[in-house]
């Protein structure tokens, strides 16, 4: 194995990403983690092993992970007490023709956690199919057809259309849909406002990404929403656990009809969940709302351990404190740069990035570009986005941040 410290090479990821694109689209079947979105030859694009923070490609390179799994992998890869739960359990069976009791145990410790905001839930196996299950609780409770989306909701029909510029035909989505979801492509208050009175009598819910908001903006708009008679689903998918024990919700103290979570629960188990409360978490029969796998036992196993190691936590997110302090100085380094007219900051602790102000595609961004190029020649890889975890420790934090303070004194320079 090479120190990050040397020089990489990366023959055998160009070998593989050559040989990859014939037999698997992309070279990956999830979107996010293709080597489209990468550049070959200058960061690695196919992993042989990850252990804490750190991960090796296949030429044997080692990287700080900066990515941890699209923020799957809190506890950091491969941690010893999740992976011990999963081969306990793996010794047992992995889907039963009956439930087990480990589904019930999970469930419990998961409630429990969010403190009696919520009586029940329902597990499946991803971010998308959490919400789109959501959205058909809330339809069948409502007995109306709309749904108002604001975001990035998974790959589904109702929600691809909007998020992915509204080329339905394109995606291989009808036209129709339209019909039936209404897209705010930056809602605002007084966007949201006007399309709740626009569809009141029609609009089943809305679905929200809460962590893109202002807390009193949010409660704002979870106040019309409700006046109206319209449910509110929190997709919490990708903050969920990354925000706080009890989410974003929980941070702002706003609770929706429906939350959703799923990433980091099971430390990249395939995992999701939908809470809420009897009234309409008793329709999930009704609605159909199954998978073949949803009741599996190793992500169970695996959840229960993070539901243990969350428990025991003093402070969560412990990379919280250490984020926050390098966004801080990362803010102050682009106004003395006088770069906040043409980079911005965004996110929070939870996930940050440095964009381009000028640029609306993220992943065609020229800084991005140059940024992650960068990062690689120290041995750090990201995609752009900055997700830290329990195993990061704060010397490894606090080398990225001054690897990114580097590359922001470079980028004038550059252009």
């Amino acid at each position: 194995m090479k120190s990050i410290e040397e020089q990489a090479s990366f023959t055998q990821n160009l070998a593989w990403w050559e040989h990859v694109q014939d037999i698997i689209p992309n070279g990956c079947s999830t979107l996010a983690k293709t080597p489209e979105r990468l550049f070959p030859g200058h960061m690695p694009v196919c992993c042989a092993e990850a252990l804490n923070a750190r991960f090796i490609d296949i030429d044997g390179n080692q990287w700080l992970d900066c990515e941890m799994a699209m923020g799957t992998a809190v506890w950091g890869h491969a941690r010893k007490e999740i992976q011990s739960a999963a081969i306990q359990q793996l010794s047992k069976g992995t889907s039963f023709s009956i439930p087990s009791d480990i589904e019930l145990t999970c469930g419990e410790l998961i409630l429990e956690r969010f403190e009696g905001k919520y009586s029940a839930l329902r597990f499946c196996k991803s971010g998308a199919d959490a919400v789109s299950g959501a959205v058909r609780l809330a339809r069948a409770y409502s007995h109306k057809p709309i749904v108002i989306a604001t975001a990035y909701h998974g790959w589904h029909d109702w929600s691809a259309y909007g998020y992915y510029g509204q080329q339905a035909d394109a995606l291989g989505i009808p036209p129709e849909i339209e019909k039936s979801t209404v897209w705010i492509g930056e809602p605002t208050v007084d966007r949201i406002t006007e399309v709740v009175h626009q569809h009141a009598d029609k609009a089943a819910c809305i679905v929200l990404c809460p962590n893109e908001w202002e807390r009193d903006t949010l409660f704002e708009v979870v106040n019309v929403c409700r006046s109206n008679g319209i449910l509110v689903i929190f997709d919490e998918v990708t903050s969920g656990i990354r925000m706080g024990k009890k989410a974003t919700a929980g941070e702002f103290d706003i609770w929706p009809d429906l939350l959703c979570i799923s990433k980091g629960m099971a430390n990249g188990f395939p995992l999701g969940a939908v809470l809420g409360n009897e009234d309409l978490m008793n329709l999930c029969g009704q609605v159909k709302f199954s998978n073949a796998h949803s009741s599996e036992t190793i992500a169970l196993a695996a959840a229960i351990a993070c539901e243990q190691l969350m428990k025991s936590a003093p402070v969560w997110p412990s990379w919280r404190g250490a984020t926050e302090e390098v966004m801080s100085e990362l803010q102050d380094e682009l106004v003395a740069l006088n770069l906040t007219g043409v980079l911005a900051l965004k996110g929070t602790y939870a996930s940050f990035c440095i964009r381009s102000t000028a640029e609306r595609d993220f992943y065609r961004d020229p800084f991005r570009e140059f940024m992650v190029k960068e990062l690689a020649s120290h041995g750090i890889f990201s995609k752009g986005f900055f997700i830290f975890s329990d195993s990061h420790t704060r010397i490894e934090i606090m080398w990225v941040k001054e690897t990114l303070k580097q590359i922001l004194r470079a980028w004038p320079r550059y252009q």
